[in-house]
C-alpha cells in the first residue's frame, strides 16, 4: 500500500469580469487566479483491490463536507478511472484535512480534485506531455477552474476558466490577509442572481497585464461584489475595514465569501492589527507571506 500526504493550496482572484453569456449557459469571464500559502492537507492511500470493484474512502475532519459523488476528490477519481480506462480494481482512502474555507471563492474544492488529479497521475505514471489535452479535458469536466490548479502558477484566464495564460513575472510582493466571516456564498447563486444580458458582450480589461504594479489596482474589479454585498452587508464592511486599516487594495474572491486585502511589507505591524480585530470576531483569518 502507498501511503502519502500532499498539500492543497487555494487562489485568489485578482478581478473577476462577465465578457458575455453562453449559449451552454454558462459564462466567459476573465479574471487573474494567483496562489496563497494556506492548504488543506490530503492524505492518499491506495493498494489493489481484493474484490472487483473500485471503493474510494473519503474522510474529513469537517462534518459538513460531503463524502459522496458530491465531493470533486470522488468526482476526479471517477473520471481519471474512466478516462484513462484503468481496468484493475482498487481501493482509494482519501483523508481530507479542511482549513481552505469552503463556499469562500478561494477554489479550495477545485485545488483538492486538482490535486487527486496529480497523485492518480503519477501513481499511475502517466505520461504527461503526450496526453496534456486529455489532461485538461478532465479537469475541465470536473469544474472550470480545476486546470489552473494542475498549473498553481499565477495566471491570467478566459472563456469558462480554462483558456489559461501563465504570467510568469507577475508577482505581488505584499503579504495578504484573507478573511472569510464564517460565511458560505453558492457560486450557483451568484450567477443566477448577476442576471447578465445574454446578448451583451464586453471587452477584455485584465489580457494586457503582464506585471503586479499598484496602478493596475484600480482596474481589477470583481462583477460579483454588488451582488453579493447587497445580499452578504457585512462582507462589504470587511472589505472597508481592510482598506480603512491601511490596505493598499481588497477585494473579494471569485463569488465569495471570502475577503482578501494587499498590504505592503514594509508596514508589518499594519496587517497583524487588522487580522487582530478580525480574530476577536472569531472570523476565518490567514496570512500570505509576500
Amino acid at each position: 500500500m502507498e501511503q502519502i500526504t500532499i498539500r492543497s493550496y487555494p487562489k485568489i482572484n485578482l478581478g473577476l469580469r462577465i465578457l458575455s453569456k453562453r449559449s451552454d449557459g454558462f459564462h466567459d469571464i476573465e479574471t487573474i487566479f494567483y496562489p496563497v500559502k494556506i492548504y488543506d492537507e490530503i492524505g492518499f492511500k491506495i493498494e489493489r483491490s481484493n474484490t472487483e470493484f473500485n471503493s474510494v474512502i473519503l474522510k474529513t475532519n469537517k462534518s459538513y463536507i460531503p463524502l459522496n459523488t458530491d465531493n470533486l476528490c470522488y468526482k476526479a477519481v471517477l473520471n481519471f478511472f474512466n478516462e484513462f480506462r484503468i481496468k484493475d480494481p482498487f481501493k482509494i482512502e482519501i483523508d481530507l484535512k479542511k482549513n481552505i474555507p469552503v463556499g469562500g471563492g478561494l477554489g479550495g474544492g477545485s485545488s483538492n480534485a486538482a490535486t487527486v488529479l496529480k497523485f492518480l497521475i503519477r501513481y499511475f505514471k502517466i505520461e504527461i506531455e503526450s496526453n496534456r489535452k486529455r489532461i485538461i479535458d478532465l479537469a475541465l469536466s470536473i469544474g472550470s477552474d480545476v486546470p489552473f490548479f494542475l498549473i498553481m502558477k499565477p495566471s491570467y484566464a478566459e472563456g469558462r476558466g480554462e483558456k489559461i495564460k501563465i504570467l510568469n513575472d507577475f508577482r505581488v510582493n505584499h503579504d495578504i490577509l484573507i478573511v472569510n466571516p464564517n460565511l458560505h456564498v453558492s457560486t450557483k447563486w451568484a450567477f443566477e442572481n448577476l442576471k447578465f444580458p445574454i446578448d451583451k458582450i464586453r471587452q477584455k480589461k485584465f489580457d494586457n497585464i503582464k506585471v503586479f504594479e499598484n496602478k493596475i489596482l484600480t482596474e481589477l474589479d470583481n462583477d460579483f461584489e454588488p451582488i453579493v454585498f447587497s445580499k452578504f452587508p457585512l462582507l462589504k464592511e470587511v472589505k472597508n475595514f481592510m482598506l480603512n486599516a491601511g490596505a493598499v487594495f481588497s477585494s473579494m474572491s471569485g463569488t465569495g465569501a471570502t475577503i482578501y486585502g494587499i498590504f505592503d511589507t514594509n508596514k508589518n505591524g499594519t496587517i497583524y492589527k487588522c487580522r487582530e480585530e478580525f480574530i476577536k470576531k472569531k472570523y476565518l483569518t490567514f496570512i500570505s507571506k509576500a
